[in-house]
């Protein structure tokens, strides 16, 4: 007899690894996969700045074994709020940002609510709205995926909780304009939300600038979460971290210091990681930005080049999200599967948002730009083959 499971393990979804089980199997079977699914740059050569592995390494030599704090280790929580610009109070240090998001979601979410999420979304945002019998509500993005602050203000409704700003945007790499982030704050503040800004890859910017939301909120309400999976190119690590700006949350970090609790502690000599992170020299970053900025370059060719696809460039993080413009496949996922049978695994667009209108598709820029090229010709044999 088959073990009754919890009718909310339906709700969850996360296609940037769910598509991985159907590439295995295809895999399994004799086609080569070229993985352009999960942002990871581990798996393509790249790893974080030494003097992080020197400062994991030294702690446990240290002995440093123990249970860390649940709110996280006091010298890493010095070293956000420094970096953040508020008190070691309103920081908490969270396994990768991942949990940050789980633990603000629990807190602000009674079933029925929502938190407004861009469209297109990173997925995670979207599995937690359903887990804790949240509403997805969506707030739509122009041709260039630049947020649409009209769409916001439509969309927020009497049990709106919070909004999310990605920037850089994961999936479509998009980089908002200081323009389009001061709008959401006045939005937010016109109707009193706090703002979740995902901070992930604020570092990652080959074109233009990233604007610092914390320059621009002003007594708007805001959280900002990090971590040292991407800016500091160690999502094996898992540690991130939650920052709170403003006034009148007490009770919301009240529940974040209760979740922290329950779930023990982060790894302790992985926070001493993040510690030399936050104080060491951050030149990797330049020159990964250039690696990417490469990649991105040749992937805009070759779009260009390929009937029917067509993107918006990105200018940030490591994503490329991309439309197909034919009617040849009824949906993404109809789509992707196929490219699946040619040794191309991509995240079909869907998974980012139910609000999506067209047919995209989400490929990473990290792997070398002979790989990418192979990848793409496979693409374009699908495509010739479709007829």
């Amino acid at each position: 007899m088959e073990v009754r499971h919890s009718t909310r393990n339906n709700l969850v979804s996360y296609p940037i690894r769910d598509i991985v089980l159907e590439a295995k199997a295809i895999e399994k079977a004799g086609t080569r996969m070229i993985y352009m699914n999960i942002g990871d740059p581990a798996a393509f050569g790249f790893g974080p700045p030494q003097h992080i592995l020197d400062a994991a390494r030294e702690a446990l030599g240290k002995g440093l074994t123990g249970y860390a704090p649940s709110e996280g280790d006091p010298e890493l929580r010095k070293e956000i709020a420094a970096s953040e610009g508020v008190t070691e109070g309103d920081t908490f240090v969270t396994a990768g940002l991942s949990e940050g998001i789980d633990f603000l979601f629990h807190s602000l979410l009674d079933p029925g609510h929502n938190i407004v999420l861009p469209s297109p979304t990173y997925p995670l945002y979207i599995t937690k709205e359903r887990i804790y019998y949240g509403t997805e509500n969506y707030y739509d993005c122009d041709a260039g995926w630049e947020p649409d602050a009209e769409s916001l203000r439509k969309s927020i409704n009497e049990r709106t909780s919070a909004i999310v700003l990605i920037n850089p945007n994961n999936p479509t790499g998009a980089v908002y304009s200081r323009k389009s982030v001061q709008e959401i704050i006045d939005v937010a503040g016109e109707f009193h939300l706090p703002v979740i800004s995902d901070n992930a890859y604020d570092m990652m910017v080959f074109d233009g600038e990233c604007p610092d939301i914390r320059k621009v909120h002003k007594d708007v309400q805001l959280i900002v979460g990090g971590s040292l999976s991407k800016n500091f190119l160690y999502p094996g690590a898992r540690v991130g971290w939650l920052a709170f700006h403003g006034d009148s949350m007490g009770k919301l970090k009240e529940g974040i210091q209760k979740l922290c609790n329950q779930r023990l502690s982060v790894n302790w000599e992985m926070q001493k990681g993040a510690v030399a992170a936050l104080r060491g020299n951050k030149g990797h970053i330049e020159s990964f930005n250039h690696e990417l900025r490469k990649r991105r370059d040749y992937i805009v060719k070759r779009i260009s080049e390929t009937d029917p696809l067509s993107m918006s460039p990105p200018k940030g993080a490591f994503y490329a999200f991309v439309r197909v413009e034919s009617r040849k496949w009824k949906t993404d996922w109809q789509f992707c599967r196929e490219l699946l049978r040619h040794g191309v695994v991509t995240v079909p667009g869907s998974g980012f948002s139910s609000a999506l209108k067209g047919l995209y598709f989400r490929i990473v820029l990290l792997p070398p730009i002979d790989q990418l090229g192979e990848a793409f010709g496979r693409i374009e044999k699908m495509m010739n083959e479709k007829g």
